[in-house]
């Protein structure tokens, strides 16, 4: 600490500024207060007119994540390692191998005081190296050594990987120990490696400046107690993914100012008198977690420290056992565009909720934010659309991805990607949740449901305590010995639970293309038995809350023919709504799974059955809209068929084509809200080739349908098929659908906004 003879300023009493008379001693107190009154006006000017946050045309203190996720790339630090401070750094001009391993102008130095320094490269394995690259690295200090990059050492020198880089390393310099990145780390962005391009954020009035780009690991405080003993400050503590489940972890910026003497500069001595004179006031900074918290310490917390100033900087979404920090999983929480016009605009445009006066700080937080940007919803509502949100990959990878309509909606609220694939060699059920209220996070990919054999078109059902039921069949379609099972249990165990029999036939009968509704207790299987002289539709119902078949098996729902189609079916107050193609027409039933009878193992009774002539495969979709009102939606060669009823007081059916459809709309599905909106979305054959998904609304007073709006478009003759839309409670309209945009299918998601 410096010697001063005493602190006068005290900012009750409003000086401005100190007037020095003559004749009279010049103390310390008095030119310290004026620096004092000096500071405390620019810092509360900035604190309360200008706000928290990184000026416009600033991205400073910006969280972002290593390259793959801080898993494969490359560290360096000082040989030997060094308790009493040390640096480590690349020569980035005479290094031609810099910018491939991730060392870079804004990344190519770091120095810790009372521990070793650590650098750490922002690329990931495979790193792209030729024959004669070099690597100049320098460590307290000391003369640069150069390694030099060759074949020898390499499995593929195109291709290498961080552990044939670091041993490579290691032999070659002796001043330098280089190890691979193993996650649980991130970037700081600032600025582009000069003060005058220097990344800035202000806090409470208080200016941090970043000139570089650093890892979160390379921070002076990380894991250094001695420093932060030496400082007086908590540790920059080490991060890691939760021991289960799912956490949200807050990065917050540490702001405080400490002195420093000529112990830490020597030049603050006057080397013409030998003797140090005025010490000095540094701002320093520190980007800090907090595991689970949503806010950043406040009095009376135990990591809070009095006379620091903090602000949120970003949000990590964590999951167990994933020591990765990938892109999604940040959410930018800084303010930003400081100059722009002042938050008030915000409530002008958003409004407010009740007496809350929060949206304008939150908004520029990043928090309580439309999915899409106010323009593009504006322009949306004016062309008479909804504006979507930008759309999220399920679960990329090689092989194609098959979705049908059995991803459900979980008792959480999350959505479930249920679908087939033969990434891992043959035909298998995956599955993959998210949490539409945390999309930053993306699709957590759930182990496999089944394995061995071929597994293919699935149906699921999300029961109320938490279980899904995954139906699907162990063979190809019309396999004789083609049969259907099904599993239970939480989506992160479904894979280990048991597999049952739900349709087993012997005589060279194939069971198959299962579909299954979920209706009170009970859960009703319907599959398909097939072989050459029979093709029918058959029941068999599951009571989910006891585990108990009801039927001993698959009972006849359909009538013996050797043009039975496709199926689907809903449920509404307690009614089983099915549709089906037999190739000359579509029969719509209706049933009540439990029975009128006193034993429940009795067949229920079918007590609607009608039919419209429709030829040929259909892609069926049944949208119940009670017990008494069905929609059901079909394609023919003339557009997208509508047949509305609705048994209530002997009332009218009718079937109708939906308006501007024609016959290269396909592959129907639909959702009805809680305002009685109906969105239809359906696929298209787009000009140029392949297909768009095309969303369609149904007035709820009118009956009318509004003109189609192209809600997902197809580029370089890629198609968009399978379109699966949801209602998930409180987030609105989802959508999952499948689209080729390489060598094989992935599935999609996005939010359809239908509310800011």
């Amino acid at each position: 600490m410096g010697d001063f003879s005493r602190s006068t300023f005290d900012r009750v009493k409003h000086y401005v500024g100190i007037r020095l008379q003559q004749g009279v001693p010049l103390v310390d107190a008095d030119w310290n207060e004026l620096e004092d009154i000096r500071r405390f006006e620019v810092e509360a000017f900035l604190k309360w007119f200008v706000g928290d946050g990184v000026p416009a045309g600033n991205d400073g203190f910006r969280i972002v994540a290593a390259a793959g996720g801080g898993v494969g790339t490359i560290r360096l630090v000082p040989a030997p390692t060094s308790t009493a401070g040390s640096s480590v750094s690349v020569d980035v001009t005479a290094s031609t191998a810099a910018s491939a391993l991730g060392f870079t102008q804004v990344n190519r130095q770091a120095a810790r005081g009372l521990a070793s320094a650590r650098l750490t490269g922002d690329a990931a394995q495979p790193f792209a190296l030729t024959t004669g690259m070099t690597l100049v690295v320098s460590a307290n200090g000391a003369p640069p050594q150069t390694v030099t990059f060759t074949a020898s050492g390499f499995a593929d020198l195109g291709a290498a990987t961080a552990a044939e880089v670091v041993a490579v390393i290691n032999a070659a310099a002796n001043r330098v120990v280089a190890s691979v990145g193993t996650g649980n780390d991130f970037f700081v962005a600032g600025g582009d490696g000069t003060p005058e391009g220097a990344g800035r954020c202000l806090a409470d009035g208080r200016d941090a400046v970043h000139e570089g780009r650093l890892a979160y690991s390379a921070q002076p405080l990380y894991a250094n107690a001695a420093l932060a003993a030496a400082w007086g400050v908590p540790v920059v503590q080490e991060i890691s993914a939760p021991t289960s489940g799912t956490r949200s972890d807050l990065v917050y910026l540490d702001l405080w100012d400490r002195e420093v003497t000529s112990a830490e500069d020597d030049a603050l001595l006057d080397p013409l008198i030998g003797v140090e004179t005025c010490v000095r006031v540094r701002r320093e900074w520190a980007v800090r977690v907090r595991p689970g918290a949503t806010q950043p310490p406040v009095p009376n917390d135990s990591d809070y420290v009095s006379g620091h100033s903090y602000l949120q900087l970003a949000r990590i979404g964590r999951q167990s056992g994933v020591a990765a920090v990938r892109p999604p999983a940040l959410v930018d929480l800084r303010p930003r565009n400081l100059q722009v016009p002042p938050s008030t605009l915000v409530d002008d445009v958003l409004g407010t909720t009740g007496g809350d006066t929060s949206i304008a700080p939150a908004y520029r937080r990043g928090q309580k934010r439309p999915r899409a940007s106010l323009r593009d919803a504006i322009n949306a509502l004016l062309a008479g659309q909804l504006p979507p949100s930008p759309e999220i990959s399920v679960a990329p990878a090689d092989k194609a991805d098959l979705l049908n309509k059995a991803s459900v909606v979980d008792a959480g609220g999350g959505l479930v990607a249920v679908w087939q694939s033969a990434r891992s060699g043959s035909n298998q059920i995956l599955a993959a949740r998210l949490d539409p209220a945390h999309p930053e996070l993306g699709f957590d990919l759930a182990p496999a449901v089944t394995s061995g054999g071929q597994n293919i078109e699935p149906a699921a059902v999300a029961l109320p305590g938490g279980d899904l039921v995954v139906a699907y069949q162990n063979g190809l379609l019309d396999g004789p010995n083609t049969d259907v099972f099904m599993k239970r249990g939480p989506l992160a165990t479904l894979g280990a639970a048991p597999q049952r029999d739900v349709a087993t036939t012997a005589n060279q009968t194939a069971d198959q293309r299962v579909r299954a509704v979920l209706a009170g207790d009970q859960v009703v299987f319907f599959t398909h038995q097939s072989n050459t002289s029979l093709k029918q539709w058959y029941y068999r119902r599951y009571r989910h809350t006891d585990d108990v078949f009801l039927d001993l098996a698959p009972v006849a729902l359909s009538a013996t023919g050797l043009t039975q189609r496709d199926l689907h079916a809903a449920s509404a107050d307690g009614k089983v709504w099915v549709a089906y193609a037999d190739g000359t027409k579509l029969q719509i039933l209706r049933f009540n799974p439990v029975p009128a009878t006193a034993n429940p193992q009795d067949p229920p009774v079918i007590d609607l059955q009608k039919d419209f002539p429709a030829a040929g495969q259909l892609n069926v979709f049944v949208l119940a809209l009670s017990g008494n009102e069905v929609l059901v939606f079909y394609e023919d060669d003339t557009g997208l068929i509508v047949v509305s009823g609705n048994s209530a007081n002997n009332g009218t059916w009718s079937s109708t084509r939906v308006p501007d459809s024609d016959g290269s709309d396909g592959q129907p599905a639909a959702v009805r809200d809680a305002d009685g909106t109906v969105y239809l979305i359906a696929n298209r054959s787009a000009v140029g080739g392949g297909t768009d998904l095309l969303l369609r609304r149904r007035n709820p007073i009118g009956g009318n349908w509004l003109a189609a709006q192209r809600l997902v478009t197809s580029t370089q003759a890629q198609p968009n098929l399978s379109p699966h839309p949801f209602l998930v409670p409180d987030l609105g309209l989802w959508l999952l659908w499948v689209n080729t945009r390489g060598a094989d299918s992935d599935i999609y998601a996005k939010q359809i906004i239908t509310a800011i």
